[in-house]
């Protein structure tokens, strides 16, 4: 069962680029959703990593953000196997309240394109992203 879910976004044009948010904070995870929602981006929202890999394998996303503590898979798994599975062009966005400099150092590695500290600057975020998949008009 696939238990990736996709935001109210009735007000998103279909063609909007998805945004992958996986993060187990369901609080976190939904308004990182609104954020986004409200930017004209379509969201889909994952609570576990290998959740988030399924979605990606079977579903369009032009960028991810990714939580470093899930409780399934460490964000660095997912952020390697979503970037097998996305190719090199597209954003994956590690959060995390983490800013270790074994983690920092880690995130080239795995195919991370950034790095924001919880709490997330959402509109900073959403400027990167915007950036990076465009914005739907």
């Amino acid at each position: 069962m696939n238990a990736v879910t996709a935001a109210d976004n009735s007000s998103v044009p279909i063609a909007a680029p998805t945004i992958l948010i996986v993060d187990d904070n369901q609080s976190t995870a939904q308004a990182l959703a609104k954020v986004l929602s409200a930017a004209r981006f379509q969201t889909a929202v994952s609570y576990r990593g290998a959740d988030a890999v399924e979605y990606a394998a079977t579903h369009p996303v032009n960028a991810a953000v990714v939580d470093i503590h899930l409780p399934d898979l460490n964000g660095l798994v997912v952020t390697q196997k979503l970037r097998e599975r996305l190719g090199p062009a597209t954003p994956i966005v590690i959060v995390s309240g983490d800013t270790s400099m074994e983690l920092l150092n880690a995130l080239p590695h795995v195919g991370a394109t950034y790095f924001f500290s919880k709490p997330v600057n959402a509109t900073q975020l959403v400027e990167r992203l915007q950036e990076w998949v465009g914005e739907a008009k």
